[in-house]
């Protein structure tokens, strides 16, 4: 009988043992210091993407009818002093008009200008979105009003949502 109880209380201890050693090393972290774990973390952060100052608009639906495309692709900023005849009864006093069309390489598409980025003193990016328009006629085009000067003496550059640039030219 004491046998039975010495080999059981030595199967026990072992089995005590065994697992112990395992907890151990799960709660060690794998030994790793305090400084090597924050060493790992800073290399998996992450730096938050560029950001740019916005110029807010308004789009404009032109309800009695857009007026005519332009011969060919462009950007033109429009204002009290230039713009086409035909707008004359637009608040030229207090908004700017930015047009925008693409190519005719974008046949059967329409852009939506969703952004309007600062990303230099002097050139805004025009982040634009695509809308299919299977059997569109005209080009790919948009109006947005801005506050008038907001974007004198500036450049653009025009790309859609993933960053691809699109020729308005």
């Amino acid at each position: 009988m004491l046998k039975r109880f010495l080999i059981l209380f030595v199967v026990l201890i072992a089995a005590l043992l065994g697992a112990g050693c395992g907890s151990d090393e799960k709660n060690a972290d794998t030994g790793k210091k305090p400084e090597e774990k924050k060493s790992e973390a800073a290399a998996e952060a992450v730096a938050p993407n560029q950001t740019f100052k916005e110029i807010e608009f308004t789009n404009i639906n032109w309800i009695m009818g857009a007026p005519d495309p332009e011969p060919t692709g462009g950007i033109w900023l429009w204002n009290k002093d230039r713009h086409p005849a035909g707008l004359d009864d637009q608040d030229w006093d207090h908004e700017d008009m930015l047009y925008v069309q693409a190519s005719k390489k974008y046949q059967h598409q329409n852009i939506n200008i969703e952004k309007l980025q600062v990303i230099d003193q002097d050139v805004v990016k025009i982040v634009v979105s695509w809308e299919k328009d299977i059997g569109r006629e005209a080009p790919a085009r948009d109006w947005v009003s801005v506050e008038t000067g907001a974007l004198d003496g500036k450049k653009f550059i025009v790309e859609d949502m993933e960053g691809k640039k699109v020729e308005t030219q």
